[in-house]
């Protein structure tokens, strides 16, 4: 069911917000608490099976989808969706804050669209996050994830357009975006579900694809605001070997054993320059720099490691 009639005789929206919890207790309990609205149903998918986080889900009256093991976000999401029972669902991962109203706003617009609409999201410190993404292909591989930097170098900014640079101030259609929080119908989701082959990592990338070759519209939508308290700040060697690998599963999973095999080498020269840079910014720190230098180096060879594996994807 889309809305209710309110006392006074209006339709309400209901939306579904579809929560993954993954052993944040804390976060999950503070997402819940201002969610709290009659319109807005809440399911929250414990991954691992967190007694904690499932004891927060029934305090709170959220409905509650116990996953033993941990087979990754899309698979989560696509298990609350299953059970959603509005027409449109809004899925976050459990570290964001964010109020009732954006969850309905958001909804809104995908009622109105018929298709995606996400949120601009700031940190913690109120700093926009670039959500915004180029659907994935050859080009935007080289473009965006091999030649140039996540953040614009000051004498590009505003200059040059590249997508995972760019965060809009109005409302506009989009090819892709980073999947913190997004709002979609229940049944496109049901139709075309998250791809399950990734674990964590490009299983959006692939999603995007897949939703413009069915023709349905993607909105970013600047003026809905929520805060994501994690972030993609963290860095390790697991990271990084997951985004190697699924960057050429991805490409093969969309494109064929052929681009995948064109993909490889990009996904391998990608690595290898966050390689060196990480070596350059651990021989020129001092003190706690040169140590966080270390770990990120470590973790960044990992990728290169991956990377390196990932030909037997393209099979």
């Amino acid at each position: 069911m889309t809305g209710a009639a309110s006392p006074r005789g209006e339709v309400m929206l209901r939306a579904t917000l579809v929560v993954v919890a993954f052993h944040r207790p804390r976060e999950l309990a503070r997402l819940l608490a201002s969610t709290a609205d009659p319109r807005v149903a809440r399911v929250v998918v414990d991954v691992e099976a967190d007694e904690a986080v499932a004891d927060v889900a029934r305090r709170a009256g959220a409905r509650l989808v116990t996953i033993e093991g941990n087979p990754g976000y899309a698979s989560a999401v696509n298990a609350g969706a299953a059970v959603a029972g509005s027409d449109i669902v809004v899925f976050a991962n459990d570290d964001l804050s964010c109020s009732a109203d954006a969850i309905v706003a958001l909804a809104r617009c995908s009622t109105e669209s018929g298709g995606v609409a996400v949120p601009r999201v700031n940190d913690r410190d109120g700093r926009p996050v670039r959500t915004v993404q180029a659907a994935l292909n050859l080009r935007s591989l080289v473009v965006e994830w091999l030649l140039l930097p996540d953040a614009p170098p000051r004498l590009l900014a505003g200059r040059v357009r590249v997508e995972k640079w760019r965060t809009p101030s109005a409302p506009e259609r989009i090819e892709a975006a980073s999947a913190v929080m997004v709002a979609a119908p229940a049944s496109l989701l049901r139709e075309e579900p998250l791809p399950e082959r990734y674990g964590m990592y490009f299983e959006e990338s692939e999603w995007f694809v897949r939703l413009a070759r069915r023709e349905v519209p993607v909105e970013y939508r600047p003026e809905i605001v929520v805060t994501h308290l994690g972030g993609r700040a963290v860095t390790s060697g697991a990271k990084q070997a997951l985004l190697a690998r699924n960057a050429v599963r991805c490409l093969r999973a969309l494109y064929g054993s052929r681009t995948a095999a064109l993909g490889w080498p990009i996904v391998v020269a990608w690595h290898a320059r966050l390689v060196a840079v990480a070596a350059l910014h651990r021989a020129v720190g001092r003190g706690d720099a040169r140590s966080r230098g270390h770990e990120l180096l470590n973790a960044r060879r990992a990728g290169l490691s991956a990377a390196l594996r990932a030909w037997r994807e393209v099979r």
